[in-house]
């Protein structure tokens, strides 16, 4: 399953909604990537950095604390990252992406919008995952 999850701004909930549906399916070793528009220290266009420590501070961490099997912070250019950031999503099958700009570029099963309503209960999120594509095309949930 291909996930998207953006937001209606800075501190929306977008990280603890990927967090929450990482946990609520870890056996699809889902690969997860928070991207922002940072500059990379290091001046390059962009950087995609792999996480391997679990930890309650940082995106990433967090990601891998909920159950990711892999996670990576894409920071800079995103659209210059394009190429490696679908190569990385194509070798996995179950992958989340949380970034609101992802949206327009990235074709995903499901898109969900935090800050915007209500937060799905964990059962609507269950239902989300067991769905998938093939039985309702695109998912847009506004949460």
């Amino acid at each position: 399953m291909r996930i998207v999850v953006g937001g209606a701004g800075r501190k929306s909930g977008k990280t603890t909604l990927a967090c929450r549906i990482l946990s609520l399916a870890p056996e699809r070793r889902w690969t997860a990537v928070k991207i922002s528009h940072h500059a990379p220290e290091s001046g390059a266009p962009y950087e995609l950095l792999a996480e391997h420590e679990p930890g309650p501070v940082g995106d990433t961490r967090r990601y891998l604390a909920a159950g990711a099997a892999r996670a990576f912070w894409l920071r800079g250019d995103s659209e210059r990252a394009l190429p490696e950031l679908r190569a990385l999503l194509d070798a996995s099958d179950n992958w989340i992406v949380e970034s609101t700009r992802a949206i327009a570029w990235l074709e995903a099963d499901a898109v969900l919008i935090a800050g915007s309503g209500p937060p799905p209960s964990d059962d609507e999120l269950r239902a989300l995952l067991r769905a998938g594509v093939q039985e309702h095309g695109l998912q847009l949930l506004f949460c």
